[in-house]
């Protein structure tokens, strides 16, 4: 056998123990949830007038979603009923690489990309990656203790450049008509 890569097995299997008894997967799928209902009582705060009046009609449907760790769950679609256009707000989930969660806002002439991030980023983080060939690899820098984030909903623009916008009746408003192609 090949001591070397025992060794790495062995130091895998333990980091990834540690790992599944640090984190609470129910309660990251809880919080998940929780914001999510934030968003949508959000979005039909900003549509009010327009629910009240009977010229958008909201609906909720129970869709599966499925993540690793996390596992299977029932999460809620919202479908917005505006004349002939039906625009679907679709949860993604919630184990995204640079973002807490998102959900795809998508109508009849496209789709726009909510994401749940800290509410203080303007565009997604920067993801540094060190490869070291041969040789011992540099050790990790020294992070500063992780500081509590307030997630926000923004809405993501389309790559290459993403940019995060502030989630606002008015941008709610664009982002639906762009969808709806209004």
């Amino acid at each position: 056998m090949n001591s070397d890569f025992d060794a790495f097995v062995k130091r895998e299997q333990t980091a990834a123990t540690a790992e599944e008894e640090r984190v609470d997967w129910a309660k990251e799928r809880d919080e998940w949830l929780g914001h999510l209902k934030e968003l949508y009582e959000q979005t039909e705060s900003f549509l009010a007038n327009y629910i009240g009046t009977g010229q958008i009609k909201v609906n909720y449907r129970d869709i599966q979603l499925d993540e690793e760790n996390i596992g299977s769950y029932s999460a809620r679609q919202m479908i917005l009923k505006i004349g002939r256009q039906e625009i679907t707000m679709t949860p993604v989930g919630t184990l995204l690489i640079g973002a807490k969660g998102r959900v795809d806002v998508v109508g009849p002439a496209g789709r726009a990309r909510l994401v749940l991030v800290n509410s203080e980023a303007s565009s997604p983080p920067t993801i540094k990656v060190r490869v070291s060939i041969g040789g011992k690899p540099e050790p990790p820098a020294v992070a500063a203790p992780p500081k509590q984030i307030k997630w926000g909903w923004k809405i993501a623009t389309s790559p290459p450049t993403v940019r995060y916008i502030e989630l606002t009746q008015d941008s709610l408003f664009q982002a639906l008509m762009e969808v709806a192609n209004g």
